[in-house]
């Protein structure tokens, strides 16, 4: 079955073409602005693995990555050793660009999909935020009572069950994330000046 391709509406185009425009004229644009981190990841890993493919030459590091200075002829094997070891080190750090992304990272929460049917089920049976479960008194108060699926009067401990491990498991993947950003940058700075062709 075909994906639904959704329609841009004028609008969409409009701003897209303003958009090119700014990246034309000044390298960014409003939208690469008001999320830099998703630019950045999303930028900087096409050119690394860019670089990893179409590299004419290489930069000598030793088998945990640091840089050997240069003396001597190399042998054919020495140049194919040191073009693959540089070459994985800029496709590593590729690789961890999109790990720090939360769009591209590998680590998926295995309880989304759970977490979705038991909101959508609670969303159905009691509204978006259980205006369904409001007292009299908080239906006429200013403030508003917010209720959750654990609010659930027939299934709130599964609920809540579900939603414990969905925020555990989220956390997990939130400091994974912060591990790959951290050696990123690590690595970025240690190579930062040999990242060229």
């Amino acid at each position: 079955m075909a994906k639904k391709q959704t329609q841009q509406t004028k609008s969409d185009i409009a701003f897209e073409e303003r958009m090119a425009k700014q990246r034309a004229k000044r390298g960014f644009c409003d939208s690469d602005v008001w999320s830099i981190d998703f630019w950045f990841c999303n930028t900087i890993s096409p050119m690394l693995k860019q670089l990893a493919k179409t590299m004419h030459g290489f930069h000598r590091l030793d088998e945990k990555g640091d840089f050997i200075s240069p003396s001597g002829n190399l042998t054919d094997e020495e140049n194919e050793m040191y073009a693959k070891r540089w070459k994985d080190a800029i496709l590593h750090l590729a690789f961890l660009a999109d790990e720090m992304d939360e769009d591209k990272c590998s680590m998926k929460n295995p309880y989304e999909k759970e977490w979705h049917r038991v909101s959508r089920a609670f969303e159905k049976k009691y509204g978006t935020f259980g205006e369904k479960l409001q007292t009299d008194e908080e239906k006429n108060s200013k403030l508003h009572q917010i209720y959750l699926p654990d609010s659930d009067p027939i299934n709130g401990n599964e609920n809540r069950r579900i939603m414990d491990l969905h925020t555990k498991y989220e956390m997990k993947i939130e400091r994974y994330r912060e591990k790959c950003k951290n050696e990123f940058f690590r690595l970025f700075s240690k190579y930062f000046h040999y990242l060229w062709d």
